[in-house]
């Protein structure tokens, strides 16, 4: 018998990763569970007969060799099925729900303020370069000023100014967390 697939549509940003797993959770109470994440949709496959806890971790840089297979290892020990990835950087991490219980991935406070550091400083370092982006594109616009400001020229900039806003809410927000669990 095939598996039936679902698609469910949403929008994350990186700092709202607590909620996806919320989303995440509940789908799988209605007997949707994750086998594909992306950006705005994801992939869920039918199963009523059971119900998984998801946690979501945030991982640059492991790649696809030693250090990858070790941190998942470490997460297979502790009772945690790997349960898919997104762009190589966010891992989808499941066990088998039990009534009363929400385990988490971090069970300490100096490896939650790291999450949320590495986090940060992601979109720390994307915020100067849209910086140097903007400028790089600003000198291609100045020519196009005079006759095509609002065809190209605002579009741009208001593209521009979303997405400093997105960073800046989220370097706040993860900043507030942190503070939140130093002090």
């Amino acid at each position: 018998m095939a598996v039936e697939t679902v698609k469910k549509t949403h929008l994350w940003m990186s700092w709202q990763y607590e909620q996806e797993e919320d989303w995440v959770n509940a789908m799988s109470a209605q007997g949707l569970h994750l086998r594909r994440a992306g950006v705005v949709r994801s992939t869920f496959e039918r199963d009523a007969s059971s119900r998984y806890t998801y946690r979501l971790d945030y991982q640059p840089g492991l790649g696809k060799g030693e250090k990858l297979a070790s941190y998942l290892e470490l997460y297979r020990d502790a009772g945690w099925e790997h349960a898919g990835s997104f762009a190589g950087v966010w891992f989808y991490f499941r066990r088998p729900w039990q009534p009363g219980e929400s385990p988490r991935l971090y069970t300490d406070r100096d490896s939650l303020v790291a999450h949320y550091k590495r986090i940060r400083g992601v979109m720390a370092v994307m915020l100067p370069i849209n910086a140097m982006l903007l400028c790089v594109n600003g000198v291609n616009l100045l020519p196009r000023m005079s006759g095509h400001l609002w065809g190209i020229v605002v579009p741009v900039l208001a593209i521009y100014a979303a997405i400093f806003a997105l960073l800046g809410i989220g370097i706040a927000k993860m900043s507030r967390k942190i503070k939140e669990i130093e002090s």
